[in-house]
């Protein structure tokens, strides 16, 4: 029996993880704000002021910012991986390249975000705020944003394959060659976006707003367009004629 509990302690120390931030980089950061490249894996910082903070190429995976206000931050490259930043503060933030793969940003404000090259692989967007961000080129498969404010948003190239976006506001929105293969767009508000060349094949956009979306070029092979408002889009001749829509 004590060889077996002896075992069974040695695998879950083997296979569970230890994310121990460093206390003088947390120190550091709360003092000063800046604390770039430094080692804040798995650091409490609930609700904390970390406007115009330093944090590029920080590592902040599992850590708990929630509610922390992030204004204008540099994040630029930082590791936020699984990190939980339900209804933090990003606005105007810079989170370049950073990689916020499976991260819970519930709630959280984007507004004016720079999130260009970052990558989001089955991140929780849902509810977010992302009025005038920019997501040029970041790579966002299998992400969840449904009944996002997307307002006014770029999302040029960017990789939205396979991603959740019902009931998203995505009024005015640039779309020019995103991928929305297989994406869940049901209910979603696409008024006057600009959808060019976007890949929308297997795309879902059931009961969807298109009105005055501009599709031209789009690739629609299969896309489900059943009880979507399509009053002026704008689409490229015979392209339509791929999708379904009765």
């Amino acid at each position: 029996m004590k060889k077996i509990l002896i075992f069974t302690c040695a695998l879950l120390c083997f296979f569970t993880p230890v994310y121990a931030y460093s206390q003088s980089d947390v120190d550091t950061l709360l003092s000063s704000k800046s604390c770039p490249n430094g080692d804040l894996s798995g650091a409490q910082l609930k609700n904390v002021d970390l406007t115009g903070a330093n944090l590029s190429g920080a590592n902040l995976c599992f850590a708990n910012l929630e509610g922390a206000i992030l204004e204008n931050a540099n994040l630029r490259s930082a590791d936020l991986v699984k990190a939980n930043v339900k209804t933090a503060y990003l606005a105007g933030a810079d989170l370049d390249g950073a990689d916020l793969s499976s991260a819970n940003f519930y709630r959280a404000c984007l507004n004016r975000a720079s999130l260009v090259g970052a990558k989001a692989f089955r991140t929780n967007f849902s509810h977010a705020l992302f009025t005038f961000a920019n997501l040029y080129v970041a790579d966002m498969q299998e992400a969840n944003f449904d009944y996002i404010n997307g307002h006014l948003a770029n999302f040029v190239a960017t990789n939205l394959a396979q991603s959740w976006l019902y009931s998203a506001d995505l009024r005015t929105a640039n779309l020019t060659d995103t991928n929305l293969y297989n994406a869940k767009l049901q209910r979603a508000n696409l008024t006057d976006a600009n959808m060019t060349n976007a890949n929308l094949t297997n795309a879902i956009l059931r009961d969807a707003n298109l009105t005055l979306a501009d599709l031209t070029n789009a690739t629609l092979d299969q896309t489900d367009l059943l009880s979507a408002n399509m009053q002026g889009t704008k689409f490229t001749t015979n392209e339509v004629k791929t999708a379904r829509k009765k």
